[in-house]
């Protein structure tokens, strides 16, 4: 007897997640990274992201998913086995120490609205103090631009990591 499909659960990717291996050179003893299906260019409605979650390994803020109505945050949507789902969850964690799974509303390129899940460091200790994480905001570029997210969201994203580190390096005197 044959056996039907896997059993998957909707992931929208729209941070380190979208191409996770750009993190290795940054992060050492990254979980094995799954091979996790291309999925499609979506965007996530009434979302949107602020730097308040400290994450040592980073040496800085990291981004955190928040509601925003009126917003949207590029990204892929990616179908994922449901057995696969608890390595997803450790790789996230050991990502971003994104440890908490939200639902969002995701909007494909042909229009249609679905249910997915996104996972986000949590909202506990969150902080504006702190210089956000350059590391990260590169990477994230990066990320992005390995996962073919349109140009002007990979130049929005190289833009920021240029302005944060200008204005960061500003405030330190260092040059």
């Amino acid at each position: 007897m044959a056996s039907g499909p896997a059993a998957s659960r909707p992931w929208f990717a729209f941070s380190l997640d979208l191409a996770p291996a750009a993190a290795s050179r940054h992060l050492h003893g990254l979980p094995p990274v799954p091979d996790f299906p291309e999925g499609e260019l979506a965007e996530a409605l009434d979302v949107d992201v602020v730097y308040d979650v400290h994450v040592p390994n980073w040496g800085g803020r990291v981004a955190r998913l928040v509601e925003a109505p009126g917003h949207r945050l590029s990204g892929r949507l990616r179908p994922v086995a449901t057995e696969a789902w608890p390595v997803l969850a450790r790789l996230e964690t050991a990502l971003a120490l994104a440890t908490e799974e939200r639902p969002v509303k995701v909007r494909t390129a042909s229009g249609t609205v679905v249910e997915a899940h996104a996972f986000t460091p949590a909202a506990r200790n969150t902080s504006t103090q702190g210089p956000v994480s350059e590391a990260f905001l590169i990477t994230l570029a990066v990320a992005a631009e390995r996962a073919r997210l349109p140009a002007a969201v990979v130049e929005k994203l190289q833009a920021e990591a240029r302005i944060v580190h200008a204005v960061q390096h500003a405030r330190s005197g260092i040059k």
